[in-house]
C-alpha cells in the first residue's frame, strides 16, 4: 500500500538499490489504485517482489498474483497470514525452539484458522502441524483474585492478556492484589494507562495468558533481520513502565542500538526463514542482567526507522538479490523482456500547496489614526498619495515613522494619544535592528459613488516583529525537497522533468521555496542558500536572524547522490495575487472572531457551538481560560523572582534565531499582560495562537532556558513538579488552540466556504488548471505552490466542502510545512489518447509536528521533522474531482483585476549563501 511503500525508510532503501546497481534495477510501485481496483492480470510484470501485509492490504490477490507471475518473492505471502494470529505465531516459536514466556491459552472461537494450502506448506517448509479444532477450556479465577486458573493449569498474577488477533493491540497487564494497566496501540505521546479497577481478565473472546517478564531497564528490544546473516537491534522503554512514549524531532519513538547475543542472532536467522520472511521484525525481552532473553512477538516487514547505517546494509543485501535472480538461469520470463505489458496506473502529475517553514514568533503593535484631527497629519503624508497598504522596512524607512512621532506631539497630540505615540516611539527604538520589522500602513477611503471623490476616512498602522524564518526551517525545507525527489523518483521520475514553483512575495515564504528547489535538483548549495527579492522589494535589508552558529556550506553534511542527474532548479514565479494575504475576507472574519469570543468567555456557554473540543477536557472551555491564567499569574511571579535572583546571561550558553534574554522575557510580559491583566469578560481569542505559538517555540529553540526560568525552586534546575505544570499549560493551550485556530476561517460549513472563496478561489483555479493541463498534454509534470497559513487553511476547507467523498474529515493541526497534496494517475491502454483512464488522489501532511513538543528529543538542529502524507481520499474518477473542485467556481464572478498587469516577477532560486544573510521575513 501507498503509505507503507512511499514511507520514508522504503524510500530510503529503493532509492539505494536503484543507485547500487547503477540503473540495471528499475523500482516499480503498484500503488494503491493498481493493488485494490485492478484484477491480478493487470499488475505490473516484475521479476523480484517486495509484498506485505497491512491495513487494507488484500493478501489473497497478492498470492494470486504470484501464482500467475512467479516473481521471486523477499518475503513470502503465505506465511503473513500466521502473523494474524497470536496462537500460531506462538506454536512456530516453540517449534523453531525459540524460548518464549510460559503461555496459556483461552481459545472461545474453535482455535486457530489455517487453510490446507498454508497447513500444507508449513508441514512442508519447517515440519510444523499447524490447525485443528480446540475445545472451549474451563477458566476461573483463584480465590484471592491473584491467579487465573485455565482448565486446572494455574498462573499468578502477575500476568499479560492478549487478544488473539495480531491487529488487536488492546494488551492487559493484572497486578498481584488488584488493579492492572492497560495498553494500546499508540496514541500521541502514550501507550498505556494505568487503571486501578482491572482485576477481572476479559471473557468476550479469545485470549492469550503470559507470565509478566520483569525485563532489564525497564526497556524491550525490537529486532529487525534483513536475511538470516545481518541483524539490527534497538532498545525502547516498555510501554508498562508509564504509557508515556519519549520521541525525537521525526515523531518516532526514541530508541538505542545494542548488541545480540550469538544465541539471539540464531533466534533471528530460524525466525525470519521458518516465517519465510527475510525482512523481519520482532518483540523481545531480557531480563536477570541479560543472561535470559525472550521472543514475545513477531510482526512481519519492518524497517528501523532513521538509521542510514542500515538502509545501507539493507540496501546492498537487496541490491545483490536482485542480481542474483536476475542472473539465475531458472528464473521466468524477465519482466523487460516480456511480449505484452498490461496497461498500468502511473503518476502523471504532482500538484502540491506547502505552508512556508518554521518561524520565530510574531508579535505586532497596532494605532489607529483619526482622520481629520490635526496631529494625524505627518502619518497620512506617509501614505505619499498611495491609495493602498503600504510596507516600511527598511530603516530609513522607520526612521520616517519616528519623524512622524515627534512632528504629531508638536501638533498637539495628547492623553491617550500621545501615551500611544510614546509607545511606537519606544517599539521603534527598540526593534528597527531586529529581523523581519517591519509596518505597515493601511488606509480606509469611502465606498465609491459616482460623482463624488473617495475621503480617506481610517488610518491603521500596524508595526511588527519576528516571524522570521529559522535555521530549523532551513532543515525543514531541504529535507522536504529531497523526500519529494526521492517519492517521485520511485513514482515516476519523468514528473522531475517538468517543474514550476509559484511563491508569495513573503520572504520567509520564498526561502522555504528556494531551498526546497535546490534540494529537489540536488543542488549543493542546498545545504544553505537563498536570494533576495528585487524588482517590487528594493534592496536586500542588512538585518538578518542568524543561522543557529553553523557554518556556511556544512551544516547539513554531504549528501548522498541520487540517480538523477542534479538540474538547475526553475525560476521561483511570485504570485501575490493567489498567494499573498488578502483583506478579501476581513470583514466576514472579524465577525467570527467576534463570535469566538463567546466561546472563552464566562456566562454564555450554551451559546458555544458544537466544534472541536477533547474529551479528555472534562471542563467548559471558559474554565479552562480561568486554569490558563492562574498558571500565567503563577508563572509570571516565578519569571520575575527568578530574574532577580539568578544570573539569566548563564542559564542557557548559546541563542539561536537572533534571541536574547531579554527578548525571551519581553515575549512572555507581552503574553501575561493580554491574559492576565484584562478581565475574563474582555478576554480575546486571538491570544490563544500566539500563547501556543511561543510555547511551541520556546520548547524547541529555548528549552533550557524555558524550565529554568519557570523553576519555581530558582535554582535552574529541572523539577518534576514543575516540569508537569509547563506540560498542564501546553496541554490547556493546545486545546483552546484547536477550538479557536480552524473556526477563524469560519464556524458553519456555509461560512468556511465563502471565506474559502474569498481568500483561496484563485489558488483552487490554478491547481484545477494545473490537473486538466496534465490531463490534456503529453508530459509529465510537477507543480508547487509556496504559501502562508491562511491559504492552506481555507483551500482544505474549499476541498472538504465540495462534496468529494473524504477519507478522513479530521483534519489535524496544520503545522509548519503542511501541504496538500493532488496527484493525477493515468492508465495508458495503448490505442492512442481516446483510450486513456485518469485518476485523482489527494492527500494531506500535518507538517513539523510533534504532538507534544516538551517531551520531543532534540538535536542541534532543533527542528521537528515534516509528517508523512495521509490519505485524504481514495483514489477517485478524474472528471468527478475537477467536477466538485469546480462548484465552487460560481460563487464570485472572475475579477479582471485578479492579476497584475505586468508579467509576474521571478526568483533565481539559487542566488546568495544563507549563512552569511538569512532572507528577512514577512510577518
Amino acid at each position: 500500500m501507498d503509505i507503507k511503500a512511499r514511507s520514508k525508510a522504503m524510500r530510503e532503501i529503493l532509492t539505494r538499490l536503484v543507485e547500487r546497481s547503477n540503473g540495471a534495477i528499475e523500482v516499480k510501485v503498484f500503488g494503491d489504485k493498481v493493488i485494490l481496483d485492478e484484477d491480478v492480470e493487470n499488475w505490473p510484470r516484475c521479476d523480484v517482489l517486495i509484498s506485505f501485509f497491512s491495513t487494507d492490504f488484500p493478501l489473497d490477490k497478492a498470492i494470486s498474483y504470484v501464482k500467475l507471475r512467479s516473481p521471486y518473492c523477499i518475503n513470502d505471502l503465505p506465511p503473513q497470514a500466521l502473523l494474524w494470529d497470536r496462537r500460531l505465531v506462538g506454536a512456530v516459536l516453540d517449534h523453531l525452539k525459540v524460548p518464549t514466556p510460559r503461555r496459556l491459552e483461552v481459545s472461545r472461537d474453535g482455535g486457530p484458522k489455517v487453510d490446507d494450502e498454508l497447513r500444507d506448506l508449513m508441514k512442508k517448509k519447517i515440519g510444523i502441524k499447524l490447525g485443528g479444532f480446540q475445545v472451549t477450556p474451563e477458566v476461573t479465577m483463584s480465590e484471592d483474585g491473584n491467579a487465573i486458573i485455565i482448565d486446572g493449569k494455574v498462573m499468578e498474577k502477575p500476568f499479560v492478556e492478549k487478544p488473539v488477533s495480531g491487529e488487536d493491540h488492546n494488551v492487559y497487564i493484572y497486578f498481584r492484589g488488584g488493579g492492572g494497566r492497560r495498553l494500546f496501540r499508540k496514541v500521541g505521546n502514550k501507550s498505556s494507562e494505568l487503571d486501578p479497577q482491572l482485576n477481572f481478565p476479559r471473557t468476550d473472546g479469545s485470549y492469550i495468558y503470559e507470565k509478566f517478564v520483569d525485563v532489564d531497564n525497564s526497556e524491550d528490544i525490537k529486532v529487525y533481520t534483513v536475511g538470516k546473516e545481518y541483524t539490527h537491534a534497538e532498545t525502547r522503554k516498555s510501554p508498562f513502565v508509564d504509557g508515556v512514549v519519549r520521541r525525537n524531532t521525526e515523531g518516532k519513538e526514541i530508541r538505542f542500538i545494542t548488541h545480540l547475543s550469538d544465541e539471539e542472532k540464531e533466534w533471528a536467522s530460524r525466525i525470519s526463514d521458518g516465517f519465510g520472511q527475510m525482512v523481519c521484525g520482532f518483540d523481545m525481552l531480557r531480563c536477570d542482567n541479560g543472561r535470559t532473553s525472550q521472543v514475545i512477538d513477531v510482526n512481519g516487514w519492518s524497517f528501523v526507522k532513521g538509521n542510514d547505517t542500515y538502509y545501507d546494509k539493507a540496501a546492498e543485501i537487496l541490491a545483490s538479490l536482485c542480481l542474483r535472480v536476475a542472473a539465475s538461469p531458472e528464473r521466468p520470463l524477465p519482466a523487460a523482456e516480456a511480449t505484452v505489458e498490461e496497461p498500468t496506473w502511473l503518476l502523471k502529475a504532482n500538484v502540491t500547496v506547502f505552508r512556508h517553514a518554521d518561524r520565530t514568533p510574531k508579535q505586532k503593535l497596532k494605532f489607529n489614526f483619526p482622520i481629520g484631527e490635526r496631529w494625524t497629519q505627518p502619518f497620512v503624508t506617509l501614505l505619499n498619495g498611495e491609495r493602498e497598504e503600504i510596507i516600511l522596512r527598511e530603516r530609513a524607512q522607520l526612521n520616517r515613522i519616528a519623524t512622524a512621532v515627534e512632528e504629531a506631539k508638536g501638533l498637539g497630540a495628547d492623553g491617550e494619544d500621545l501615551v500611544k505615540l510614546t509607545q511606537l516611539n519606544n517599539a521603534l527604538f527598540s526593534k528597527i535592528d531586529l529581523p523581519g520589522t517591519k509596518a505597515q500602513l493601511k488606509p480606509v477611503y469611502s465606498k465609491k459613488q459616482p460623482g463624488q471623490v473617495r475621503k480617506l476616512t481610517k488610518l491603521t498602522l500596524v508595526f511588527k516583529w519576528g516571524g522570521e524564518f529559522t535555521h530549523s526551517a532551513r532543515y525543514q525545507s531541504r529535507d522536504l525537497g529531497e523526500n519529494m525527489k526521492k517519492d517521485i523518483s520511485i513514482m515516476n521520475k519523468e514528473v522531475l522533468k517538468n517543474v514550476k514553483i509559484y511563491t508569495s512575495s513573503e520572504r520567509r515564504v520564498v526561502a522555504s521555496a528556494e531551498i526546497f528547489a535546490a534540494a529537489l535538483f540536488d543542488n549543493n548549495a542546498a545545504s544553505g542558500t537563498s536570494s533576495t527579492l528585487s524588482a517590487t522589494s528594493g534592496a536586500p535589508s542588512s538585518r538578518s536572524s542568524t543561522d543557529g552558529g553553523h557554518p556556511s556550506g556544512s551544516q547539513f553534511g554531504a549528501r548522498r547522490e541520487n540517480s538523477l542527474p542534479a538540474q538547475r532548479p526553475p525560476k521561483l514565479i511570485v504570485r501575490k495575487d493567489l498567494l499573498d494575504d488578502s483583506n478579501a475576507a476581513k470583514d466576514l472574519m472579524d465577525d467570527v472572531k467576534k463570535r469566538l469570543k463567546i466561546l472563552l468567555r464566562p456566562g454564555e456557554p450554551e451559546k458555544r457551538p458544537e466544534l472541536t473540543w477533547p474529551k479528555s477536557m472534562k471542563k467548559e472551555p471558559v474554565e479552562v481560560v480561568k486554569e490558563v491564567i492562574e498558571l500565567l499569574s503563577k508563572f509570571r511571579d516565578i519569571m520575575r523572582r527568578n530574574w532577580e535572583t539568578m544570573d539569566v546571561d548563564r542559564i542557557q550558553e548559546r541563542w539561536c534565531c537572533g534571541d536574547e534574554p531579554w527578548l525571551f522575557r519581553e515575549r512572555w510580559e507581552k503574553l501575561f499582560e493580554d491574559f492576565c491583566d484584562v478581565k475574563q469578560e474582555k478576554f480575546d481569542p486571538s491570544r490563544v495562537s500566539e500563547l501556543y505559538d511561543t510555547i511551541k517555540y520556546c520548547a524547541l529553540h529555548h528549552r533550557t532556558f524555558l524550565f529554568s526560568i519557570f523553576s519555581e525552586h530558582g535554582d535552574g534546575v529541572d523539577q518534576p513538579g514543575q516540569d508537569r505544570r509547563l506540560h498542564e499549560l501546553y496541554g490547556r493551550a493546545k486545546a483552546l488552540f484547536d477550538l479557536v485556530a480552524p473556526q477563524e476561517y469560519g464556524i458553519e460549513p456555509e461560512e468556511k466556504e465563502e471565506i474559502g472563496v474569498l481568500t483561496s478561489l484563485p489558488l483552487l483555479r490554478n491547481v484545477v488548471g494545473d490537473l486538466e493541463r496534465a490531463r490534456n498534454n503529453e508530459e509529465c509534470s510537477l507543480t508547487l505552490y509556496f504559501t502562508k497559513e491562511s491559504h492552506i487553511h481555507t483551500l482544505v476547507n474549499l476541498v472538504l466542502l465540495s462534496g468529494l467523498p473524504i477519507a478522513n474529515r479530521r483534519i489535524p493541526e496544520l503545522d509548519y510545512c503542511s501541504h496538500i497534496t493532488f496527484e493525477l494517475y493515468e492508465r495508458n491502454h495503448g490505442r492512442g489518447k481516446s483510450d486513456k483512464e485518469y485518476s485523482i488522489k489527494l492527500s494531506l501532511s500535518e507538517g513539523a509536528h510533534s504532538s507534544n513538543v516538551l517531551d520531543s528529543a532534540l538535536d542541534a538542529r532543533h527542528s521537528l521533522n515534516v509528517q508523512p502524507r495521509r490519505k485524504l481520499t481514495q483514489h477517485l474518477p478524474y472528471s468527478l474531482v475537477i467536477e466538485r473542485l469546480s462548484k465552487h467556481f460560481g460563487r464570485v464572478s472572475d475579477d479582471d483585476d485578479t492579476g497584475p498587469d505586468t508579467p509576474y516577477e521571478t526568483i533565481d532560486a539559487l542566488q546568495a549563501p544563507v549563512a552569511s544573510s538569512t532572507p528577512a521575513d514577512d510577518p
